[in-house]
């Protein structure tokens, strides 16, 4: 792991210790989705809200086969509940919520169905977007949580061409065309 990964890890600690200095709930867990995998804590807050941070993998042209090089970033969300649903073993509430990614990955090409393969041709380059989520989370008795949710990224991708050296600034696309990718977080609260 870089010397950034582990500032983050680190960083991330210090902020799940301080909300359970605070009396605040906190869960962690496994993100896994289409677009990557990585850990995500959750700290709840009072009146229905919650703070989701995520650092995860980016896949984009890695499970097709068009890339051998992984992206990377971290996101986060202030989420209100929406719908709050209580049952005797579970606990079911649907959030939305706004917030910024930053990250260091591939965006989007074309060619990924066509006839032959092709690799990508663009460097990987620096985002940095607005998110907006919605998801569906569900409070089992026994310290589980699943939450499912979908995101739109809008944003900036910024990328050296490699033959002149110049810098291109895009529309982040991948964060519009694959908003329909399932985000799965299994976390444990504490």
């Amino acid at each position: 792991m870089s010397p950034f990964t582990h500032k983050i890890l680190v960083c991330a600690l210090f902020l799940c210790l301080g909300a359970a200095a605070q009396g605040r709930d906190w869960l962690t867990g496994l993100y896994q989705s289409p677009k990557g995998v990585g850990a995500t804590v959750i700290l709840d807050g009072s009146d229905r809200q919650m703070e989701i941070f995520t650092l995860r993998t980016d896949f984009y042209g890695l499970l097709s086969g068009r890339t051998a090089d992984i992206g990377a970033c971290i996101s986060f969300t202030h989420d209100y509940s929406m719908f709050v649903r209580e049952g005797a073993d579970y606990r079911l509430q649907i959030h939305a919520g706004a917030g910024g990614m930053a990250g260091y990955m591939h965006d989007f090409e074309k060619g990924v169905l066509s006839a032959t393969d092709r690799q990508l041709e663009h460097a990987s380059g620096w985002t940095a977007a607005l998110v907006g989520n919605l998801g569906l989370r569900v409070d089992f008795r026994r310290h589980l949580t699943l939450d499912l949710s979908f995101s739109l990224t809008p944003g900036a991708h910024l990328r050296t061409d490699p033959g002149t050296g110049a810098l291109i600034v895009s529309l982040y696309r991948n964060g519009l065309y694959h908003v329909y990718y399932p985000q799965l977080n299994l976390m444990y609260r504490f």
